[in-house]
């Protein structure tokens, strides 16, 4: 068996997964905000209920946003202050007895979709999240790549490319999370959508608010939509020239929207060499539960 931890800002889920990859438990529960001792606590007694439920010792994997670092492999993780700096998977697993993987949330959720998903069968493939900030990950040869310092597939921090700030030079220059200028995400994600709308419109709207405006044919939301989308495929360029995949996976909140697999390959060719073939733009098949589905199955 396989279980499986995501743990986010306010929620963890948690998932056991069988040899056949089906979904056999599954629960969420408030994050301990800055508790370490109550967040292995809870792990632990989840762990444990779940060994004598399904009659096994099941593998432990955990998904977390933030990287490790390279040098002591403990977590870099600033938005979650509970595991920040801990050696929490050094710990659990002296904690369980038995080892416990760790891994950044968008590599669990692209080893998810490579897994029966939309990468399923894939040499290749560059999942990406579009959600509050974009996340990224890498998948090559058999294997995610994390890179020496965990930051493969981080494309959310490359800049905006040029070109678009030459097809809007009056584009805002926000400062990212990261303290950096004008970084892919700061546009790219939903708070990047918002951002566009205040910009073109000189109002504060939601994502969700600014998609039921584009359907309800508002200028303003279209023009949005169109500079957004053209953001999207330019920074998607820049990751699909150095990585060359077969697959594009798109998950988080937003990538439920009908428009960016329609959009996205007729745009796409505009921002890369002449004459190179798209990779398939997919929609992620496990949504929501990639994250701790794929952390639960790090241990494959």
């Amino acid at each position: 068996m396989y279980y499986g931890f995501d743990i986010g800002g306010t929620k963890i889920a948690f998932a056991v997964y069988d040899g056949s990859l089906n979904l056999c438990h599954e629960e969420r529960m408030s994050t301990p905000g800055d508790d370490y001792s109550g967040l292995q606590q809870l792990i632990h007694s989840r762990v444990v209920e779940a060994d004598a439920r399904f009659g096994t010792r099941g593998a432990v994997g955990i998904g977390f946003p933030g990287i490790l670092n390279r040098q002591d492999r403990s977590i870099v993780a600033a938005n979650l202050p509970a595991i920040h700096g801990r050696h929490l998977g050094a710990d659990l697993a002296t904690l369980l007895g038995r080892p416990v993987s760790v891994d950044n949330d968008a590599n669990c959720f692209l080893w998810s979709e490579v897994h029966q998903g939309a990468a399923a069968g894939a040499e290749s493939a560059l999942g990406m999240t579009i959600g509050t900030g974009i996340g990224g990950a890498v998948y090559l040869a058999g294997k995610l790549i994390q890179g020496r310092n965990w930051l493969a597939g981080e494309i959310g921090h490359y800049p905006l490319p040029a070109t678009i700030l030459m097809m809007y030079p009056e584009l805002p220059r926000p400062r990212c999370g990261c303290g950096r200028l004008v970084c892919f995400e700061t546009y790219a994600s939903g708070t990047g959508l918002e951002r566009l709308y205040l910009h073109f419109h000189g109002e504060r709207a939601s994502g969700h608010q600014i998609v039921a405006r584009v359907e309800a044919g508002e200028a303003s939301a279209l023009v949005t939509l169109d500079c957004w989308l053209e953001i999207l495929a330019a920074g998607l360029a820049t990751a699909i020239s150095m990585i060359d995949p077969e697959v594009v996976v798109l998950g988080g909140g937003l990538s439920g929207l009908p428009v960016l697999y329609e959009e996205l390959p007729r745009r796409l060719p505009g921002h890369l060499l002449p004459g190179v073939a798209l990779p398939a733009v997919r929609q992620a098949r496990f949504g929501g539960a990639g994250g701790v589905r794929g952390a639960a199955l790090l241990n494959l």
